[in-house]
């Protein structure tokens, strides 16, 4: 049977957006899928009027082109018309359009529509805006279950719209509403911008929607700012380490490390011996050749760069300490022959003197001088005779 009803649905507008002309439009949710109950004198059933009848509407209806085309210049008026909106009825009752066909959104039917006149308009603005389908559609009696396991006494078929209604309170409760209604009758949520500012939405499920949002910007901007971080220190590292290479390629630099590597082979043969020869250009492997010539059993190849400069530094004292007792016992030239030669001839007289018991003997030229020294007495002692 086919029978013309007022949808116990109801659905709640998303945004509004206001025309140069004072038109508001809004999208909203007019049907949905599922499980509706209907009084059984408004689907002009016999028996008890009051009795509670479960009507099964599927998808595969709700959803179907034919239905969904219906909702296209349909008729919004604010309440249900007694009777379906026709041509005898229209300037009456009518308060805006539906542009367009409906459109599947999840179980839902989503439209968009525009309310033109003013007195709709404000009973939106104050918190009227549920919204409910008129329409006609066959009612096939059908009893069974869902898949989640509900049970239905009829099933709906050949959905035809003819008008969607601003009420106060639909059939299907809250959801059949106008999207984003009066904020002032309902709760608002705070979200905090990453400025540090807060704002407030009406709607719970856009506040999380922002606050994810800001979270991973944030996270973004933050990892950004690491990454960036990270690679000013690498070009910092780098220039210094261009810097230093720069400086270590200098004529300065370079005179400087030839001269060290200079004295370092110089060294090297004294521990080495003079037929030492390295071709590394590097002080310490230098040195760690040299002492394995010197040294040969003890394996230079493991030993640290610590260990090699204080093995060298022993060679070189050690080659210091015989090089200085070689000096001692060189023989003397120069004023220290001459004081040697001195030492020598003091050392003879000495040992030639006599004890004081005996009379000295004295040398040829103490000799010499002491029979002068008589001679000169002679002479004076003639003059006085």
């Amino acid at each position: 049977m086919k029978i013309t009803v007022f949808d116990r649905s109801s659905y709640r507008i998303t945004s509004r957006e206001y025309t140069d002309e004072g038109f508001l439009r809004v999208p909203g949710h007019v049907a949905r899928t599922g499980i509706q109950e209907y009084l059984s004198r408004e689907l002009g059933l016999d028996g008890d009027p009051n009795r509670i009848i479960r009507v099964y509407r599927s998808p595969e209806e709700v959803f179907d082109e034919a239905s969904l085309s219906t909702y296209e210049a349909a008729d919004v008026t604010n309440n249900h018309p007694k009777e379906l909106v026709s041509a005898d009825t229209y300037r009456q009752v009518v308060a805006g359009v539906v542009r367009g066909p409906g459109r599947p959104d999840g179980d839902f039917v989503l439209c968009d529509l525009i309310v033109k006149d003013k007195k709709t308009i404000a009973d939106i603005q104050s918190g009227k805006c549920e919204l409910s389908a008129g329409y006609t559609a066959v009612y096939e009696p059908l009893s069974g279950k869902t898949e989640d396991g509900q049970e239905y006494d009829y099933v709906q078929r050949e959905i035809r719209i003819n008008h969607v209604a601003v009420v106060d309170r639909a059939r299907a409760g809250a959801n059949a509403r106008v999207f984003d209604h009066n904020p002032e009758k309902h709760m608002t949520h705070k979200v905090t911008l990453d400025s540090g500012r807060s704002v407030e939405v009406q709607d719970e499920a856009t506040a999380v929607l922002l606050s994810e949002n800001f979270e991973r910007l944030t996270k973004k901007a933050t990892d950004a700012e690491a990454r960036a971080d990270k690679a000013q220190a690498a070009a910092d590292s780098a220039t210094e380490q261009l810097e230093e290479a720069r400086k270590a390629s200098s004529d300065e630099a370079i005179a400087a490390r030839v001269a060290a590597v200079a004295e370092v082979q110089a060294s090297a043969r004294k521990v080495a011996g003079d037929s030492f020869t390295c071709d590394s250009l590097v002080p310490v492997e230098i040195k760690r050749a040299a002492l394995a010539v010197a040294r040969p059993k003890v394996s230079w190849g493991d030993k640290s760069a610590a260990y090699v400069e204080a093995s060298f530094d022993a060679e070189m004292e050690k080659e210091g300490d015989e090089e200085e007792t070689k000096d001692m016992c060189a023989k003397p030239t120069g004023d220290a022959a001459v004081l040697l030669a001195q030492l020598a001839q003091l050392a003879k007289d000495g040992a030639s003197l006599q004890t004081k018991d005996e009379a000295p003997k004295l040398t040829p030229y103490q000799a010499e001088k002491q029979r002068l020294r008589d001679a000169h007495k002679g002479v004076h002692a003639t003059k006085g005779a």
